[in-house]
């Protein structure tokens, strides 16, 4: 990888993804005085953390959580984000249940998910719209864009979903230990198409907004207007079940829009004023790796993401401090 006539960018590490994990590792060695940079190839930081805005002329907008939903928490070093999320305004309790309460809060967006990451990020050296093409190692790692910027740092986090990991290291010639090989080629993930349905009244879902719906084609709807994060606009998001949407993957927008629309129809209540439909390709890990994030010892490159140890947000958190905790150990800051 030739880097001549291209300047290039140093830093104490390179975050590839700008996910909550990622977020999460990079803030925590931020804090620790290291010196980050974190790339992420979307128009937006979040990674599933995703709020969209869909408007029907200046009276009717729309907001969606169109990704993860809510999040609960369990392990008290999660509890400690969770705190500072609450004492800032960033999030707010949704519900204690859906169907029925069980005294446990669901949390969201006090404006939508993706504020969670912007939260996360505020303090941060996040790059979007950057696509990692190449990496090399020789004492430092080097790392080259798709617009030819390149960047170097002692260590590498990446926190994609694993089989992008494992092709850009593929594209890299960087052959991993084959049994930690093997594990990763394991991780495989379920795929969720997502409808953004604008409507043109209340939707008929049940208070507090949310609800699983047992259904061939749908597996979630939740109303954003009840859910407090859409008040200028009644904006329903849809997610289909994984075997629908393995199936319809490649049929076209109206197709699938119709089917799950149809499916949905009791639920709505509504004529659909406009809406969008999203393709999450890696929308939850089915299998795992058995901790909580890879840190290889041949040289300093560390993986982690909500596949290292739970399919929610909580999960991603975790592995994201693991990850943070074994970056500052290289460096010999206090962890």
């Amino acid at each position: 990888m030739s880097s001549s006539d291209r300047s290039i960018t140093n830093s104490d590490c390179i975050v590839i993804g700008g996910g909550i994990s990622g977020l999460i590792t990079a803030n925590i060695l931020h804090q620790k005085g290291l010196q980050v940079t974190v790339l992420d190839k979307g128009k937006g930081i979040g990674g599933r953390l995703a709020t969209r805005r869909i408007s029907q002329e200046e009276s009717i907008k729309g907001v969606f959580d169109y990704g993860t939903q809510y999040f609960t928490v369990e392990n008290p070093q999660f509890q400690v984000w969770v705190d500072d999320w609450l004492k800032h305004n960033v999030i707010k309790e949704w519900c204690q249940g859906f169907r029925e309460a069980d005294g446990k809060p669901r949390y969201c967006g006090v404006n939508g998910t993706r504020e969670i990451a912007k939260y996360v990020a505020k303090d941060l050296d996040v790059q979007t719209n950057i696509k990692v093409v190449e990496m090399s190692y020789d004492k430092k790692w080097l790392v080259e864009t798709e617009n030819k910027q390149h960047y170097q740092a002692d260590v590498l986090v990446m926190t994609p979903p694993v089989p992008q990991s494992l092709d850009l290291l593929d594209a890299s010639l960087i052959v991993l230990p084959l049994d930690i090989r093997f594990s990763l080629e394991k991780i495989v993930y379920h795929r969720c198409i997502a409808i953004l349905a604008l409507l043109e009244k209340p939707s008929n879902i049940p208070a507090p907004g949310g609800m699983v719906v047992e259904d061939n084609s749908l597996v979630w709807l939740a109303d954003n207007y009840q859910k407090g994060i859409s008040p200028e606009g009644y904006a329903v998001t849809l997610h289909a079940t994984p075997n629908f949407s393995d199936y319809y993957w490649d049929s076209d927008d109206a197709e699938i829009a119709y089917k799950l629309l149809t499916s949905a129809a009791d639920y709505l209540d509504s004529p659909v004023i406009k809406y969008q439909v999203h393709r999450w390709r890696y929308s939850l890990p089915k299998t795992f790796y058995h901790e909580p994030c890879l840190a290889l010892s041949e040289f300093p490159l560390i993986m982690a993401g909500d596949a290292f140890v739970a399919p929610n947000i909580e999960g991603a958190v975790l592995s994201g401090i693991a990850a943070g905790t074994s970056v500052a150990q290289r460096f010999k800051v206090n962890s």
